[in-house]
């Protein structure tokens, strides 16, 4: 019946690929190909071919035997096992938004990240987290796609998205934000109001 295989969704289908030895005092008459075990899907394409596809596999494990008749109605018969595995998990993508700039006296801003949905799954969480940068700068709500950071010195932060699937799979993404300091702004100068005075006063 061949050596046992085994197969990976989204790939559902393969090859029975068996053979039969003709034996010393006759010839091969038939070859039967049948599923004895597995899950519900898996149809041999061509039951009666020693090389046939099987189609529709769903994930676990099946027996396909094949049964060799000689023309005096002798048989024997053979077993082969497919295992079909689950497809991989595919990682949602995390998005953490655009590079930022602000000048103080401004000292928060918005975390915008945004994440994509694997196509075999839903996101379960977001969770943000400052990776660089000043000590100052609170995440208002980490575990929220959007939200607000508060109290940022001047420097340059560095803030990290991590996006996570029902399967536990996760992607990563970061954002900076520049922090400028407060432009400075100039004295005001007062020289006094004009005068006139009149000889001989001189001073």
């Amino acid at each position: 019946a061949g050596v046992d295989q085994s197969i990976t969704l989204p790939t559902n289908s393969t090859t029975l690929d068996g053979s039969g030895s003709a034996d010393p005092d006759g010839t091969i008459t038939n070859y039967a190909w049948v599923k004895i075990s597995g899950p519900v899907g898996g149809t041999i394409s061509n039951p009666s071919s020693v090389t046939t596809t099987v189609t529709g596999l769903s994930q676990g494990v099946y027996q396909f035997e094949l049964t060799v008749t000689d023309n005096d109605g002798a048989i024997d018969k053979d077993t082969m096992q497919i295992t079909v595995n689950a497809a991989p998990n595919v990682p949602p993508t995390a998005n953490a938004g655009i590079d930022q700039s602000i000048t103080l006296p401004t000292s928060s801003t918005t975390l915008d990240g945004s994440g994509s949905a694997d196509p075999d799954g839903t996101i379960t969480n977001y969770a943000w987290v400052k990776i660089a940068g000043p000590v100052n700068g609170t995440i208002t709500n980490p575990s929220s796609v959007t939200t607000t950071v508060t109290g940022l010195s001047q420097g340059v932060y560095l803030f990290e998205l991590t996006v996570t699937d029902n399967d536990g799979a996760i992607d990563i993404d970061t954002m900076q934000i520049t922090v400028n300091a407060a432009p400075n702004v100039p004295p005001t100068a007062n020289a006094g109001i004009d005068q006139v005075i009149t000889l001989p006063t001189s001073s």
